[in-house]
């Protein structure tokens, strides 16, 4: 059983380290947490295009697209805060508010988690997507803590991966003008 959580956490930390910035990863060093992580979106386009696909995918994806929004400024900056069920506990669906921050370069989008509260009882998720929350003092796992942000990071790259979707599709449209 030790060798087997041994190897996987020497698989979740190589992937880690070779999918970087492409995927939320576990907490496996210590100081690792969860919130302010990033992933880089490869988006063809200027900034200016690229904070626009974001705001349509927001405004076609959210039923209040002006509450989701929370801070923004055109072609640079946007922070979002949206409510989803990102992972299952104990069987049931987790809904969760999430605090998203975006920032636009040339051909590239970067998205942060700043933060992930459940909803109903107000805890803060990220707070145990940390290494003192996974790991013991000896640097063992523990199991529970893990099992955890495993859960939440692997909700979280689901949402993540859709919303590389949805700006990819936003990029892909064209206006139909013959309808």
């Amino acid at each position: 059983m030790k060798k087997l959580i041994l190897l996987l956490s020497i698989l979740a930390f190589t992937l880690g380290m070779n999918a970087q910035n492409e995927t939320f990863t576990y907490p496996n060093n210590v100081g690792d947490e969860l919130s302010g992580q990033y992933i880089v979106i490869e988006e063809k386009g200027t900034p200016q295009e690229n904070y626009s696909k974001v705001i349509n995918y927001i405004n076609k994806t959210y039923n209040t697209p002006a509450e989701v929004i929370k801070s923004q400024i055109n072609g640079e900056y946007l922070r979002i805060e949206g409510i989803s069920d990102l992972f299952k506990n104990l069987g049931y669906q987790i809904s969760t508010k999430h605090t998203l921050e975006f920032k636009f370069k040339e051909d590239r989008i970067k998205l942060t988690v700043l933060k992930l509260q459940e909803v109903t009882q107000g805890w803060i998720i990220t707070d145990y997507c940390t290494y003192g929350k996974t790991h013991k003092s000896n640097g063992k796992i523990k199991k529970s803590g893990m099992n955890y942000a495993i859960k939440v990071i692997d909700g979280l790259n689901v949402l993540s991966k859709d919303i590389k979707a949805g700006i990819a599709q936003e990029s892909s449209e064209t206006p139909d003008d013959d309808w």
